[in-house]
């Protein structure tokens, strides 16, 4: 039998990046599933999929929405909804890769028990990965012996800010509260104080939710003013996060907030690098010291037990069914698990399984199983029991006896939610009851044309949310801000790039970039006129973009400096990172919003890409005809540290791994002009100032280095290094010496010169004055270089020969 792989456990806080290298891994394997907790995070993984992988590649199954080609082996899933197995070419098969998100909530006491049994029982054939809190891995220790846990630090760091005032909330904050009607409240005091405010709460459907987040993003509204639904997962770029409140109904009764739970929605502050605050407002008081140090240090009390559910179902009846359900965990899980509250669908289970209509309709395993799915008809519009119980009643009664749901019935529930007129209120409860409508029809086997009936579906949330959308930004926003940011605004660029909004100069274009002007005191509006400006640049910058791609090499410069691409004298690009420190890719400099087109982005990544690339083969040719395995075997190893080393590299390290070079390898070395000094072995052209430049760019970029170090003085063969750093120096090709001003750099292929001048001397005898005017320094400054070359000078300044000195071959 084989062996399964260990789990993997990627614990840490909010804004660690666990839930990208999930995505980086699934990638790496031929196949994967990743479970998450929520609808929209499904929606946003599978888009990332989508854009690396392409989408004929990739599915998207959720209760309410399935996308799965006929070619999908990546699915992004909502954890209730992750599949055993996929199908490929018409043969079932198990995934390589599993993983499950936010794996703490299988102590969550609703849904909880459905993340435990993913946690116990689905596995990939080659890898299997759960992320989430820290504070679950006591408990997957005592689970598994063989788990690996990998812990991930917070990228930023989040410290307490105190209390601030609804007025005085600083931009990117988001205020949280936990009920519906004190959110409502929030958004309208926000309005009054900063021009408006976007909402995000658990009852709006994601394209809702993604729409009142993407005008938080674009900066149409400073503050976004929120439930807990913010609390996982959701991308964004928050400075500030503001408890109104700290206690919340959890169906049960009204409870103050756990610190993870807490720690879950500050951690909302920060992205990436940047980091971030908490606090609360609205005169709550602020928290204790102690959960104050401990949500800033991540620091929570373990788990202590998950919740449980038996999934081992007896399906030989509605009452052995009942039975298994709420059969208590084997004894290697005692103390380890418990119940929770119970699910919809046992309480449905429970509510329907005595029907007589129920019982007389259950003949076999498969109708009991059946009857169950239909149990699981989520309540989104939280009818009251007997309604919803009715719903399912219904459901069955059409689809008992493997039957269909009835067209008619169907395009009458969808003409009586196809509505989009009246408030808040009244546009969120009919997409409640369209979400319990999507689900239906999105499993499998219920409608006949399953195609036409999820398209017609999701048409209809989609016009519904728009129009929640609308009426949340009406209510919510100050309308002038809304007029100023849509299209009746208009930008233009004068002639030094500034850009102008209704007659005012309130930024300027730079390269692709939009650089807004300071807005003195807290002029909300004109950072609302800000942001539309950006937007009215849309045509005028792709006209740029149209302009940098079908440009030619030689019409873009590279800042060495700044390590940036630019065209027209403006930055366009950054150079990064690639493959290897040889060939660096490059990226467009956007502000995110002039340039959001990924077709855009992708063409301007390999014009700028090729641009550097084009950078690197004129300013080090020799290095780039360099090919290492097309050389006989005793010039390999110093062909590759040339190549490594962008064209030098010490001669002693490379003989220490590969030995002295023969004839034949000498040969194969000269025919590709690199030079055997005494010290290093380096390329003719290595010490050219384009291609110290160049070295230089290219080590930046390779190391990651925050600022770049001042760059030898242009043409000069020796200079004092102040504060740059020693290896970075001599990485470029610099020999370093400690002399009576301090460290001095000496170009390596200069010293190698003074050696073969010594070379033909005998010593003792002075030191020679050409070796000295040809470092550029003074005789006393270099005695370093001639004790790098084996000799010495006596105190009568004579030429001492030392007596280990290992001298170049012939």
């Amino acid at each position: 039998m084989t062996q399964r792989p260990p789990l993997a456990a990627l614990l840490g806080p909010t804004n660690t990046g666990k839930t990208f290298l999930a995505i980086e891994t699934m990638c790496e394997h031929p196949d994967g599933v990743i479970g998450l907790p929520l609808r929209l995070l499904a929606r946003e993984v599978y888009e990332t999929l989508c854009l690396r992988l392409g989408r004929q590649y990739c599915a998207l199954v959720t209760g309410e929405e399935k996308i799965v080609p006929e070619t999908a082996r990546y699915f992004a899933c909502t954890v209730e909804s992750m599949p055993t197995r996929f199908s490929l070419h018409g043969v079932e098969r198990p995934f390589s890769f599993v993983a499950v998100d936010e794996i703490q909530l299988c102590a969550d006491r609703e849904r909880g028990h459905t993340f435990t049994d993913r946690l116990l029982h689905r596995r990939g054939t080659q890898t299997t990965m759960v992320l989430g809190a820290d504070t679950i891995a006591p408990i997957l220790r005592k689970l598994f012996a063989d788990v690996v846990i990998e812990r991930k630090p917070r990228l930023s760091r989040l410290s307490w800010a105190g209390e601030k005032k609804i007025a005085r909330l600083p931009p990117r904050s988001v205020v949280v509260a936990f009920s519906i009607a004190d959110v409502y409240a929030l958004a309208e005091r926000v309005r009054a104080h900063h021009g408006g405010a976007a909402v995000v709460t658990g009852a709006l459907s994601p394209s809702t939710r993604n729409a009142q987040v993407a005008m938080f993003q674009r900066g149409e509204v400073d503050v976004l003013v929120a439930t807990d639904a913010i609390g996982m997962g959701l991308n964004l770029d928050v400075g500030h996060v503001a408890f109104a409140a700290t206690r919340k109904f959890d169906g049960d009764d009204v409870r103050d907030l756990s610190e993870p739970e807490l720690a879950q929605i500050a951690g909302r502050a920060g992205r990436h690098t940047q980091d971030g605050t908490f606090g609360v407002t609205d005169g709550l008081p602020p928290l204790s010291r102690d959960v104050i140090h401990r949500l800033e240090h991540h620091e929570f009390a373990p788990l202590r037990k998950l919740s449980w559910r038996n999934s081992d179902l007896d399906t030989s009846s509605l009452a052995a069914l009942h039975a298994s359900l709420r059969a208590p965990p084997p004894q290697s899980l005692v103390g380890l698990v418990d119940f929770g509250r119970p699910a919809s669908d046992l309480l449905a289970l429970e509510r329907l399984m005595h029907q007589p209509f129920v019982v007389e309709s259950i003949d076999d395993d498969d109708d009991v199983l059946d009857f169950f799915e239909h149990c699981q008809i989520p309540d989104f519009a939280r009818l009251a029991p007997d309604d919803h119980a009715g719903l399912i009643l219904q459901v069955w009664s059409m689809t008992n006896g493997k039957g269909n749901v009835a067209d008619d019935w169907l395009q009458q529930r969808l003409r009586e939610l196809d509505d989009i007129s009246g408030d808040v209120e009244s546009l969120v409860a009919r997409l409640a009851r369209m979400r319990t409508l999507a689900y239906i029809v999105n499993k499998a086997g219920w409608v006949k044309d399953e195609a036409h009936w999820r398209e017609r579906a999701r048409a209809l949330e989609d016009r519904l949310s728009d129009a929640l959308h609308e009426q949340l930004t009406h209510r919510f926003v100050d309308q002038l801000h809304r007029v100023v940011v849509e299209n009746r605004v208009t930008a233009r660029v004068d002639d030094k790039g500034g850009v102008v909004v209704a007659g005012e100069t309130i930024g300027t274009l730079s390269g692709l970039r939009f650089v807004a002007d300071k807005a003195e005191g807290a002029d909300t509006r004109q950072a609302l006129r800000i942001t539309a400006a950006a937007r009215g640049l849309r045509s005028h910058v792709e006209a740029r973009v149209q302009a940098i791609i079908a440009a030619a090499p030689t019409d873009f410069t590279i800042d060495i400096e700044q390590r940036q691409v630019l065209f027209e004298g403006e930055p366009v690009g950054r150079v990064i990172k690639g493959r290897t420190r040889l060939w660096p890719r490059a990226v467009p400099l956007t502000d995110g919003h002039v340039v959001d087109d990924g077709a855009f982005r992708a063409k301007l990544e390999e014009k700028m890409t090729a641009v550097v690339r084009t950078f690197v083969e004129r300013s080090l040719p020799l290095v780039v005809a360099i090919d290492p395995d097309a050389m006989p075997g005793g010039a390999r190893a110093f062909a590759w540290a040339v190549k490594e080393g962008l064209g030098v590299a010490e001669r002693a390290a490379v003989e220490a791994v590969a030995g002295v070079a023969d004839v034949e390898a000498k040969k194969a070395l000269f025919k590709k002009k690199v030079r055997l000094g005494f010290l290093d072995v380096f390329v003719d052209d290595a010490f050219k100032d384009k291609a110290i430049r160049a070295r230089a760019l290219l080590l930046g970029v390779w190391r990651d280095v925050e600022v770049m170090p001042a760059l030898p003085p242009a043409g000069t063969s020796s200079f004092l290094l102040g504060d740059r750093p020693v290896g970075f120096v001599g990485a470029l090709g610099f020999r370093i010496g400690e002399g009576p001003n301090g460290l001095r750099a000496f170009r390596a292929d200069l010293v190698d010169d003074i050696g073969v001048l010594l070379k033909t001397m005998a010593p003792p005898c002075p030191v020679p004055s050409s070796s000295v005017e040809r470092l550029g320094c003074s005789r006393d400054e270099v005695i370093p270089v001639l004790r790098q070359l084996g000799y010495d000078v006596d105190s009568e300044g004579q030429l001492q020969k030392r007596r280990f000195h290992r001298r170049r071959s012939a």
